[in-house]
């Protein structure tokens, strides 16, 4: 799993150029290997799962899309859900040049529980395209300061926070997630959902009930699947009396050990005082082209 690399989604000015110009679909493998059908086109699509090699036979422009690993949620009581993973090359298609050559391919792994929380690390072709990591959901311990315990990280989308007021974590740049919610304030109550790529993280319910996670968002009309696939998902935050509900694609939040991500590039679901947050889930990185 790539290491914690958290810049926002780029695409080198070169690449792009050159895609411009040729408009012609290059050969590649690597990862796992699919046939699909989108908009009447056909593709080869590539996925990856964890770390490999993209191996370009042919030189030419290839569709892309990745998401970082999403956030842990906060480790200490009345978590803030975690934030997902910057979701790039979905709202619009990102088409790149690749000339004949073997490329790295690192899959951001998902942030885990620890003494903080932690944010997910981005995906990445080379040096060619990145994606930011998600944010870690904040804590609720009013020993901690606020910037680095009880405030969400920044990241692709922002991590659940416990504070009331704003600014709670914020995303890099809103085309690619949104901003976790707030909490209550309170020690021990309650905290806010994680930032989803589809919206942003809620804020408590209740004085006792965590925020819901921010929804995924479904990416089977770039993948071809024939059912439903979400990614990017904010996770639930924690609370005493009700953790906070799922976004679309995601895991709640509960009362005890929070529920851990289960889809790529989505937040870890808070608990609360008597249980650890969860952790976020691995990124992926898909790679398509005509055939």
């Amino acid at each position: 799993m790539a290491t914690a690399r958290r810049q926002l989604g780029y695409v080198s000015s070169l690449t792009t150029q050159t895609s411009l110009i040729t408009g012609v679909y290059g050969i590649a493998t690597g990862g796992s290997s699919s046939s699909i059908t989108v908009g009447g086109v056909n593709y080869t699509l590539l996925t990856f799962s964890s770390d490999s090699n993209l191996v370009v036979s042919q030189a030419g422009v290839f569709d892309v899309m990745l998401v970082g690993g999403g956030g842990a949620a906060g480790t200490s009581a009345g978590h803030g859900g975690g934030g997902a993973g910057a979701l790039v090359g979905f709202a619009s298609t990102t088409t790149i040049y690749l000339a004949a050559g073997t490329y790295a391919v690192d899959v951001g792994a998902g942030g885990s529980i620890g003494v903080w929380n932690t944010s997910g690390a981005a995906s990445y072709i080379g040096s060619v395209i990145s994606a930011a990591g998600g944010g870690g959901g904040g804590t609720n311990d009013n020993g901690i300061s606020a910037e680095y315990g009880r405030r969400g990280h920044n990241g692709g989308s922002g991590g659940g926070s416990i504070l009331v007021q704003n600014p709670y974590a914020n995303s890099i740049d809103e085309t690619f997630g949104n901003s976790g919610g707030g909490g209550n304030g309170v020690h021990s109550t309650a905290g806010g959902g994680g930032g989803g790529y589809g919206s942003a993280g809620g804020t408590q319910a209740g004085s006792t009930t965590g925020g819901a996670g921010g929804n995924g968002v479904d990416i089977s009309s770039w993948t071809g699947a024939g059912s439903a696939d979400y990614v990017a998902a904010g996770g639930g935050g924690g609370g005493s009396g009700a953790g906070g509900a799922a976004g679309l694609g995601g895991v709640a939040g509960t009362t005890g050990n929070g529920n851990n991500a289960t889809t790529a590039g989505s937040g870890g679901g808070g608990g609360n005082t008597s249980g650890s947050g969860g952790n976020g889930a691995s990124g992926k990185v898909w790679v398509r082209f005509k055939v």
